[in-house]
């Protein structure tokens, strides 16, 4: 059993109900997390319950599904995702919590820089002054799997211990982290066994920092919202560049392809086929990714369908981000890029139908059980620095944005979108080349039926598969588009990557807040579409992609150095 303290101004109904359908005995609130009354009184508690305490911290609620994972685990561990979080401590390290909350309420902080510390990390970071490991959470099943837990954070443990003693900032952390995966994409590239085996190793050094910059940003003593999103998208740059290393990687490994049939020539044959593997398994990983983040976002004021009866299952067939390191680090050595690619893309699509088959069976079995619309549309939550509202997630263009004032927000928005990417994965099969004139057009003019839904508030049972498959739509027709008409695969493939990386850190900006209606930089899915179709249609096609992807590329970085990183 477990009892949980909430430390915020007043409790939120709907995470108290979760945590009582969780099996949590008690639920209290503690008071505001800025009070020092109420870290006291967690200290109070910490002594006096005999079980284990969980605290939760944040006016808006945790998602139901961290909470479960937490409560799932047998150590003392922590979950953040912006201004919210949670903190389960196990019965062993219940004296510590009572002397840390004591210590942090008791201590005098600098107003300056303390001001906008949170509770939660600040108790983090006492906890590991009193010898307490803290286990850390990531958001959804791609977080922590068995290699990050039993291999990487042992030794990322002592890492943020280190940095901690010396004030050195996750940001710094994370940039170790992506030099090291540059490195890595770097020696994937050499045919030779020295060369892939100096790529593993600095794989492994990348993934252990970034595990290490988790648990830095989880300390709270450089509170931003904007270090959730520096570290995905620090993960998410470095594996895309390991799959191009691997497209461009020539040579196979002793054992080279098994046999000479379907798996020595998959995705076709030569250096294009690899390309086009990386790319498909590039889009497969991007698609999960936003599902996650849309699946969270739509479950944050509501009940979660659960996955915590399965969770070792799951871990296992997911394949999470330390899982994958250890298959593109055994079967780039053993079999060359084209096994490892192939295994990647098998996997995902395995992964990925196994996520979205829960998801909706989830949401069903709780409207039957809870008499609700199973997934609950999350309320539009409109803040200082933008929106927080499923709908942001999408990554619409102003052209989306106009034609939705065609129904204003009366279209239900999935089914013009799975039409869309119907059309558009119909056309795409088959290839492009034979598309003359306008014709190139008439995937994106079935995508924009699509944008007839982009003002709908995206409250439906299962709208949060809306971003997802606008991405995948988008994905395909760039794809496509650019094989069919001779451009050079680095270019589709820096293209798809930088729209992948627009796509998410739209969807992080809506998490954090932040969301942005229309996307005017980026151009949005459909502007996008357009401008790419349009470079095909005459006959520019290869300029359109080196220098679209280009901008869009600055663009990130400027985003990336200029706004996401000043906020840390």
């Amino acid at each position: 059993m477990t009892v949980a303290l909430v430390l915020a101004t007043e409790a939120d109904a709907g995470m108290c109900g979760q945590l009582a359908a969780l099996g949590v005995r008690r639920v209290d609130l503690a008071g505001p997390e800025s009070d020092g009354a109420g870290l006291l009184t967690v200290a109070a508690a910490a002594r006096m319950a005999g079980e284990r305490v969980m605290i939760c911290v944040g006016e808006s609620p945790v998602p139901g599904e961290a909470l479960a994972r937490l409560l799932e685990t047998a150590v003392t561990a922590v979950f953040t995702a912006g201004e919210t979080g949670a903190l389960v401590v196990d019965k062993a390290d219940l004296d510590a919590l009572a002397a840390a909350a004591e210590t942090i309420a008791t201590t005098e902080r600098d107003p300056e820089r303390d001001q906008a510390m949170d509770a939660l990390g600040a108790l983090v970071g006492e906890l590991a002054r009193h010898g307490v490991s803290t286990e850390v959470l990531d958001n959804g099943p791609d977080g922590e799997g068995a290699c990050a837990q039993l291999l990487a954070d042992p030794l990322a443990r002592d890492i943020a211990r280190w940095a901690l003693a010396r004030d050195l900032p996750p940001t710094s952390i994370c940039g170790i982290s992506i030099g090291f995966g540059l490195i890595a994409a770097v020696w994937f590239t050499s045919p030779s066994l020295a060369g892939k085996l100096a790529a593993v190793l600095a794989l492994g050094v990348s993934f252990v920092s970034g595990r290490a910059g988790s648990l830095v940003a989880a300390s709270g003593r450089w509170p931003s919202t904007a270090l959730d999103w520096l570290s995905s998208a620090s993960a998410l740059l470095i594996e895309v560049g390991v799959y191009a290393a691997l497209a461009i990687s020539r040579g196979t490994g002793p054992l080279g392809p098994p046999g000479t049939g379907y798996l020595a020539a998959a995705g076709g044959a030569g250096q294009l086929g690899l390309w086009r593997l990386a790319m498909a398994a590039m889009g497969m990983l991007a698609v999960r990714r936003l599902a996650e983040l849309c699946y969270d976002r739509a479950v944050a004021d509501g009940h979660s369908g659960g996955r915590t009866a399965m969770r070792g299952f799951e871990q296992a067939i997911t394949l999470p981000t330390g899982e994958r390191y250890v298959v593109i680090a055994v079967a780039d050595v053993i079999f060359g890029p084209r096994v490892t690619l192939l295994v990647l893309l098998c996997w995902g699509a395995v992964a990925s139908a196994y996520l979205l088959t829960g998801r909706m069976a989830g949401s069903v079995v709780m409207a039957s059980l809870l008499g609700t619309p199973g997934v609950p549309g999350p309320q539009s939550r409109a803040t200082e620095t933008g929106i927080d509202n499923l709908a942001a997630y999408r990554n619409d263009g102003w052209m989306a944005r106009e034609i939705g004032l065609i129904v204003r927000g009366r279209l239900p928005p999935l089914l013009p979108a799975a039409v869309g990417v119907l059309v558009t994965g119909v056309l795409a099969a088959p290839g492009m080349a034979n598309l003359p004139g306008l014709l190139m057009l008439t995937p994106v003019e079935a995508m924009l039926l699509a944008a007839l839904g982009s003002r709908n508030p995206h409250g439906g049972r299962h709208d949060w598969l809306v971003p997802p498959l606008l991405l995948t739509g988008e994905f395909l027709y760039i794809a496509a588009l650019g094989l069919a008409h001779q451009v050079p695969p680095l270019a589709i493939y820096a293209l798809l990557a930088a729209v992948v990386l627009r796509h998410v850190d739209v969807a992080y900006r809506a998490r954090q807040g932040a969301g942005i209606s229309a996307d005017i930089y980026g151009l949005g899915w459909d502007g996008r579409m357009l401008l790419i179709g349009l470079g095909a249609m005459t006959g520019q096609a290869p300029l359109v992609y080196v220098a679209f992807s280009g901008y869009l590329w600055v663009l990130f970085g400027w985003d990336f150095l200029g706004g996401w990183l000043a906020d840390t």
